[in-house]
């Protein structure tokens, strides 16, 4: 399911215009990462049923440039992590 077929659906269930859906799919998702990026590493946010969107740290770390060989630290950075609810593992 891509985005438009997303916004298709959640218009057809609440009965609003597919515009009105995209505005509120767009909502929901900056608010989200929004409030991930200000809490920064261990933020959260907690959907009952749903599942829980995380902020992880990943600390720089040494690697190898496949191309040349040669040895190189990557970039700390803090990426998200989703894990799932009980409910939704289940299906």
């Amino acid at each position: 399911m891509n985005k438009k077929e997303l916004v298709g659906a959640v218009a057809a269930q609440c009965g609003c215009t597919q515009a009105q859906a995209a505005e509120f799919f767009e909502a929901f998702a900056g608010t989200i990462v929004g409030h991930l990026k200000s809490e920064g590493d261990g933020g959260e946010v907690n959907m009952p049923g749903f599942g829980k969107f995380v902020a992880k740290h990943r600390p720089a770390r040494e690697m190898r440039n496949p191309a040349t060989g040669k040895q190189m630290m990557s970039k700390a950075k803090t990426g998200i992590q989703f894990k799932p609810a009980a409910a939704l593992k289940d299906i």
